[in-house]
């Protein structure tokens, strides 16, 4: 009968509101702990988007500078030619990156990323326009969150650094919580960078990898930082995550201590409240190895199904403050939802087991007594 009957799972939805309620509770409290992964892992893939889109095999930088975030870089124009001439390069192309401050017609400002690219190869330029067109000279493609936020659209004029610029056109994937970004003509800000560009990207030639490349320029290219588009990447997440870690570690333990104490609490109640029933499991011949197996696998089914429902909640909300602050995203990566899980399967084990001395000492006549 013990292995033919699933008496764990019908053990835990015998009584299906209380198995409802502790399945609910649990799944709110994990809730907690998944929309605080997924915004900080929203934030880190804001961060990177614009980096991540590049055509972009290898980005050449000023020697020590390995991000585009609060970073200053400064190359000689011969850079480029130098990179376009070395074998293996099939294109290369400048970018002029600054960080200022965009204000719109009503005095609104925000904190912009201003790239100035080639329109004519537009490689680095806006991934995808949502409206108008390229930006000319005196001109700029706003992302179209940015320019929401500024209350601006195509054909207004905005103020950057004191300059002003019309907007041509809007973009979309170049706003975060901290920024937004604005693309110019690479020519239009030689004002900023007369004699310098500020990172160089090119693309590797077929057959020809983008570490080989990049270990190859660093030699010909001292005074300069080389790496792969990748490498750049995970460098420009890193410093954003280190500036947050904190903050975020401190929310991610408190967020997940409560809801650990609320899977503890759950599964030990859970467990209290069917003691009779386990001695009258006793009273048949189970032994104690066989109760332990059953509290367990009942805290397994009950953490499985907490942690869809969280999911499945996690998701609805990611999509309720995409519509209200799409600014923030809320972003479920597979093995953030798979630690959890892991972290709460183990709490509610060991919630469940504490009270198994309790249940071994029931006497299996007085279950009987109960029960008559």
């Amino acid at each position: 009968m013990a292995h033919t009957v699933p008496l764990a799972r019908r053990n835990l939805f015998q009584d299906r509101r209380r198995a409802a309620l502790a399945i609910g509770g649990v799944g709110v409290s994990l809730v907690l702990v998944l929309v605080l992964q997924g915004i900080f892992a929203g934030t880190m893939g804001q961060v990177t988007r614009y980096l991540d889109r590049l055509p972009a095999d290898v980005i050449v930088s000023q020697g020590g500078v390995t991000t585009m975030h609060m970073s200053t870089s400064a190359l000689p124009l011969s850079t480029t030619d130098a990179v376009a001439a070395a074998p293996g390069v099939t294109w290369a192309e400048p970018i002029r990156f600054a960080t200022a401050v965009i204000t719109g017609s009503d005095g609104t400002r925000q904190l912009t990323y201003v790239i100035g690219y080639d329109t004519t190869t537009n490689r680095s330029g806006p991934h995808r326009l949502t409206a108008g067109r390229p930006p000319g000279r005196g001109e700029g493609v706003l992302d179209e969150l940015g320019a929401e936020q500024l209350r601006v659209t195509v054909g207004d004029d905005v103020t950057v650094a004191g300059t002003p610029v019309r907007i041509a056109g809007l973009s979309e994937g170049g706003t975060s919580i901290t920024n937004t970004t604005l693309f110019v003509r690479l020519d239009d800000m030689a004002a900023i960078q007369p004699d310098s560009v500020s990172y160089v990207l090119l693309g590797a030639a077929p057959g020809t990898s983008d570490r080989s490349l990049r270990d190859q320029l660093a030699t010909t290219l001292p005074g300069t930082t080389v790496q792969t588009r990748s490498e750049f990447s995970r460098a420009e997440a890193r410093i954003v995550s280190d500036m947050s870690a904190d903050v975020m570690r401190i929310m991610n333990i408190v967020g997940l201590s409560i809801a650990l104490t609320v899977i503890g609490l759950a599964l030990f109640t859970l467990t209290l409240a069917k003691i009779r029933d386990y001695g009258v499991l006793k009273a048949i011949g189970a032994r104690p190895r066989r109760l332990l197996r059953i509290i367990a696998t009942q805290a397994a089914w009950t953490v499985a199904a907490s942690l869809t429902v969280a999911v499945a909640l996690t998701a609805l909300a990611g999509a309720v403050v995409a519509r209200v602050q799409p600014s923030v995203e809320i972003i479920l990566v597979p093995g953030q939802v798979a630690r959890t899980g892991v972290a709460a399967l183990f709490v509610a084990a060991l919630g469940a087991v504490v009270p198994l001395r309790r249940v071994l000492a029931v006497d299996p006549a007085s279950a009987f007594r109960r029960a008559a």
